[in-house]
């Protein structure tokens, strides 16, 4: 079952070949074409083991784990790029790390030190180096996981765990635009709980909503605060940014919220492009008049997955609110992709070199 364990990984002795009818990189979309090979290592309470190569058909899940019976798993979303010069890059893993840390501490899973994290997840991109498309045309989406492995049953800190990285290719994303219903009944997360970790419980806790909002005719949800109904939170799965009277606006992280790497990126992009930006509460009234009084930009999404989504219009028991396109969405859009793809020179820091 395991091909190489360390200190003799050697990802030219495991190469994932592509198959003769694998899809150009336009038609790969996101998340349909796994990567064959895990790159994986298990906490017995001590510490972690050596990382290892395995068959993805071998990895095994135990029933019984904390894992798959009570949610103690956390996750991360995180892409790797080809460059023009042919090189590949991961795009800011170390703040990719801090943020896989805080969840796996919020859930009492054993964190995963930065020389085991760069490793694992630089050894999964030269193992799967085959399936990252050209330059300009796609990534290679890496999934590092950590979960409880034990088998038994009962709610307990386990003891063992295991952390692993998958990877899937992705088309680039195109600029899509969406129009978003306001959910005024469920809640994604609530001060005090898990909405500022990344674990699976907060996407299955969003699926209802997601699924609402789809079957008032609408593309995707927007949550709103938990105490009120008034406040903007999260856009689907993405962090949420509306423009308005010139002043580029996006929800606080009050605990409730995923501290995005996007969302940091473009917060600093948008500040040296000269935008005045704060991190403040968005109220959905403040959304109407705004849009009433002409003060109202843009609004967008963004995440790992979609890059930025432009948001055309916000529905909810009060009405729809239209949303204008200034052209900024699809501006910082642009320099994102450049800084990701390394085509701009700026923010070299971000990309950690394959």
């Amino acid at each position: 079952m395991t091909l190489i364990t360390e200190p003799n990984l050697d990802p030219e002795l495991v190469r994932a070949a592509l198959p003769a009818d694998w899809p150009a990189p336009e038609a790969l979309g996101f998340g349909q074409h796994l990567g064959p090979y895990l790159i994986t290592a298990d906490h017995d309470g001590s510490g972690w083991s050596a990382a290892r190569i395995l068959r993805r058909d071998d990895a095994r899940l135990a029933i019984a784990s904390g894992g798959l019976q009570y949610g103690l798993s956390v996750f991360e979303g995180m892409k790797a790029y080809r460059a023009p010069d042919g090189g590949i890059h991961l795009f800011r893993p170390q703040m990719h790390l801090r943020r896989l840390q805080a969840s796996a501490a919020r859930l009492h899973l054993p964190p995963v030190d930065e020389a085991l994290f760069l490793r694992s997840c630089m050894l999964a991109v030269r193992v799967h180096e085959a399936m990252l498309p050209p330059a300009g045309r796609g990534a290679l989406y890496l999934r590092p996981t950590i979960h409880a492995d034990e088998e038994a049953l009962g709610l307990k800190q386990a003891a063992r765990h295991r952390y692993s990285v998958t990877v899937t290719p992705g088309s680039d994303p195109q600029l899509k635009s969406l129009r978003m219903w306001a959910e005024d009944e469920l809640i994604r997360a609530a001060p005090g709980g898990l909405g500022a970790a990344k674990t699976g419980a907060n996407y299955a806790a969003g699926l209802s909503g997601l699924l609402r909002a789809r079957e008032r005719g609408y593309d995707d949800v927007i949550w709103l605060d938990a105490a009120t109904h008034r406040w903007l939170g999260e856009a689907g799965t993405m962090n949420l940014f509306v423009q308005i009277g010139g002043r580029l606006l996006t929800p606080p992280l009050d605990g409730t919220i995923l501290a995005g790497v996007t969302r940091d990126s473009l917060l600093q992009l948008a500040r040296k492009e000269g935008l005045e930006v704060a991190e403040q509460g968005i109220g959905l009234g403040q959304l109407r008049t705004a849009a009433t009084s002409g003060t109202l930009g843009c609004a967008f999404g963004c995440g790992t997955a979609s890059r930025i989504v432009r948001i055309q219009g916000v529905g909810s028991v009060h009405g729809e609110i239209a949303i204008p396109d200034n052209g900024l969405p699809e501006r910082l859009s642009e320099r994102l992709k450049a800084v990701q793809e390394g085509t701009a020179k700026e923010h070299a820091d971000w990309r950690v070199a394959c």
